[in-house]
């Protein structure tokens, strides 16, 4: 029987302050997503006999980290997942590895030769580095070190805007280095962020506290949300996570307390600065929760006004959703808006989580996943509570200002 050839490639993976280790989390979704089980895509790093749970899954157990080396039979995995993340920079071929600069061109994998040696490709050359900067002129000094005559001796022509391939140079925080390229064809498309359409600057409605486009499509990404996935909102505001679903293909409901916030009136309010406005398709009508789709051509969703902490919020609809995802109320910053003491807001806190878990056991079917945002105050442990019917697949901190902070947390239903 033959054996399948497998790749180990590198994830570069963006070193957002603000998203602190979301890419990690990330990762490991949408290779899941894609049938790769992250055990399989970080074996390099620990024992199959003593893997770890997602969540622990750190930098600190990452060595290199941003950069992680993963192992890929299928590469066709690189595209689609490319295509769909928000925090995974690139992920590239590795073309040689070396502890000195002067051990790369020794240690070179003869798969690559068909592109350095091939005249008829143009190239592009970069340096990644993590977690310190160096010279523009030491980078040119590096890049001629390595992918010049007394290094790779590249015979690539030079093209900087529209080159066939891009070679990067990683040095990692322990000074060593990997050689890596990425088909620039691909790049191109992929610099082509969906994502950028979306930006909260652009929309043409919002209200006070609406979700973050990057966070929106992150909380995507840790449902696993397709096509034709059925998924629900219960604080839908001006519809942030409904939008990201529904660009994935999910049909899409929510519900949410205020009505004047889905209806436009008061705190919702039209984004001036939105070159939608300028649109031919743009109406100008009162501003509501469905403009937001039609500036992204988006199916509408179905929409209530209702209050799901309450106890007549009885949907008869039993294991009818794949994904919850929620950024429920008092959050961080919600609760800056609320009147009341500290105790107060936490016991508000708690009874909205309690309610949000009561309504996602009955209306989630089995095996689909709940996200959700947790707000983590002054003096608050960083950790996620079990819950009777569900399992803890992830979470990840986001740190925020004045030492606050949330959990981005994945619960999966038994």
């Amino acid at each position: 029987m033959i054996q399948e050839q497998e790749h180990v490639v590198t994830l570069v993976i963006n070193q957002s302050i603000e998203m602190g280790e979301f890419g990690i989390q990330e990762a490991i979704q949408l290779f899941e997503l894609y049938g790769l089980p992250y055990q399989e895509l970080f074996k390099e790093y620990f024992p199959i006999n003593q893997f770890p749970k997602k969540y622990e899954i750190t930098s600190q157990t990452l060595s290199n980290y941003p950069f992680v080396d993963v192992h890929l039979k299928d590469l066709d995995l690189i595209p689609k997942v490319l295509s769909r993340s928000m925090l995974i920079h690139d992920i590239l071929f590795t073309i040689s590895r070396g502890n000195t600069i002067d051990e790369l061109p020794k240690n070179i994998l003869p798969q690559a030769m068909q592109y350095i040696q091939n005249p008829n490709l143009s190239c592009k050359c970069d340096i990644i580095t993590s977690y310190f900067k160096i010279t523009q002129e030491k980078r040119v000094e590096l890049m001629e070190q390595v992918f010049g005559q007394k290094g790779f001796n590249c015979q690539n022509t030079i093209n900087l805007s529209e080159p066939d391939i891009l070679y990067y140079l990683i040095i990692t925080k322990d000074q060593k280095y990997i050689a890596g390229c990425t088909l620039a064809k691909k790049k191109k498309r992929r610099e082509k962020n969906f994502a950028r359409n979306y930006e909260l600057p652009n929309r043409i409605y919002l209200g006070p506290v609406s979700l973050a486009h990057d966070l929106a499509f992150l909380m995507a990404n840790q449902a696993k949300v397709q096509e034709n996935d059925l998924v629900f909102d219960p604080f839908a505001g001006t519809g942030s996570s409904l939008v990201a679903c529904s660009h994935f293909g999910a049909i899409c409901f929510g519900s949410e307390i205020d009505g004047y916030l889905m209806k436009g009136h008061c705190i919702g309010y039209i984004n001036k600065k939105s070159t939608y406005l300028k649109d031919p398709n743009y109406k100008q009508v009162k501003p509501y929760i469905n403009l937001n789709f039609h500036q992204y051509n988006l199916p509408i969703p179905s929409l209530i006004q209702a209050d799901v902490h309450q106890a007549n919020f009885n949907p008869r609809i039993d294991s009818f959703f794949d994904a919850i995802i929620c950024d429920p109320p008092y959050g961080i910053r919600a609760s800056i808006q609320q009147d009341g003491n500290e105790l107060d807001l936490q016991a508000n806190r708690t009874a909205i989580y309690r309610r949000m878990f009561e309504v996602a056991k009955r209306v989630l079917r089995r095996g689909g996943r709940l996200v959700y945002l947790y707000p983590l105050f002054k003096g608050m442990e960083k950790k996620v509570e079990k819950e009777e019917g569900f399992e803890l697949i992830d979470f990840r901190e986001q740190k925020m200002v004045d030492k606050r902070s949330r959990l981005l947390v994945t619960m999966e239903k038994l």
